[in-house]
């Protein structure tokens, strides 16, 4: 068994989705906040985001329009506040735990008319590709009225932004269900937990894949038991992003309940980890999954990291080869 003995290089940091007051404001009149996590490679590397809009607003733009726009990256969001009416992507209404894996290019509409307010985990699977792409008609109107600025997303961190849709490096997959060769994009609900993947210590999950086929970003959706437990683990090898979506647990001596988040960046080491009596619902972000995996194989193949492997490995596998 290999000792990872790397130690992490910034400290972890938590939050919770309920309170984005300290967070960056996007907006001029200071109501569209976001707290980002740039993980990984600081040029490619994936972002995770928690976007938060109030009550009243109806789109990221001052002009309140929406407009049908791309990414140059591959990218998965998922809806988090209580109500229904979230967002609508493409003529779908997002509730709390719905959530959609796009293909990089892929021209889509997101709006938030319902005007209750969302809340949105956004993960892109390369920084690179964070600018929304419009069409020639409405690029100059579109961009005009972006209420959001990237010097505030990313502070001194900008990396060389794609400039062609061809910079892409693309790849997506999952283990619960099978894409739409036509069109790169899955829909999915956290609590329709049909095809995911009964584990052997009695926990359900789904995950995808995305970004850079050998070292792209792993997304892992997990059901948990009533007071399942986990081990403490050795320092990961890349950074992670965790969220505790329902349900509470321990980690250590600290009580999380939903909503709670916390980034690890590489080189933190996980103590234990005991759900309570509900179980819980988490979602975790992994920025280098072939890092991750590698480390994995090093060590004691009889881990549930080990398992997590063996369920992504042909997709993982499957996307090297194109």
């Amino acid at each position: 068994m290999t000792d990872n003995t790397q130690v992490a290089s910034k400290p972890v940091q938590e939050g919770n989705i309920a309170f984005p007051q300290r967070w960056n404001s996007l907006s001029e009149d200071g109501d569209y906040r976001e707290v980002s996590f740039l993980m990984g490679d600081s040029e490619s590397g994936p972002m995770a985001r928690v976007l938060s809009f109030p009550p009243g607003r109806g789109s990221v733009r001052a002009n309140g329009r929406a407009y049908s726009h791309h990414h140059r990256t591959d990218t998965f969001r998922i809806a988090l506040a209580s109500h229904s009416r979230q967002t609508r992507v493409s003529g779908h209404w997002f509730g709390q735990g719905d959530f959609v894996l796009r293909g990089a290019n892929d021209v889509y509409v997101e709006s938030l008319e319902g005007g209750h307010g969302a809340l949105l985990l956004l993960v892109s699977a390369d920084r690179r590709g964070y600018h929304p792409v419009y069409s020639d008609r409405d690029r100059a109107e579109a961009e005009a009225t972006l209420d959001e600025s990237a010097s505030v997303v990313f502070g001194d961190e900008q990396p060389h932004f794609h400039e062609h849709d061809d910079d892409v490096a693309s790849g997506i997959a999952a283990t619960f269900a099978d894409l739409d060769s036509k069109r790169p994009e899955l829909y999915g609900d956290l609590h329709d937990q049909t095809n995911w993947h009964r584990m052997s210590d009695g926990s359900d999950v789904a995950m995808v894949l995305m970004g850079d086929p050998s070292s792209g970003t792993l997304v892992q959706m997990t059901q948990w038991p009533s007071e399942a437990s986990e081990s403490a683990k050795s320092p990961s090898p890349t950074d992670r992003f965790w969220l505790l979506i329902g349900g509470s647990c321990s980690i250590g001596e600290r009580l999380y309940h939903a909503g709670d988040f916390r980034f690890l960046p590489a080189g933190t080491a996980d103590p234990e980890i005991v759900r309570g009596d509900s179980g819980s619902t988490e979602v975790v972000v992994i920025a280098d999954r072939g890092h991750w995996m590698e480390s994995v194989c090093a060590q004691d193949p009889n881990t549930r990291s080990a398992e997590l492997v063996g369920l992504i490995k042909q997709q993982h596998e499957a996307l090297l080869l194109g």
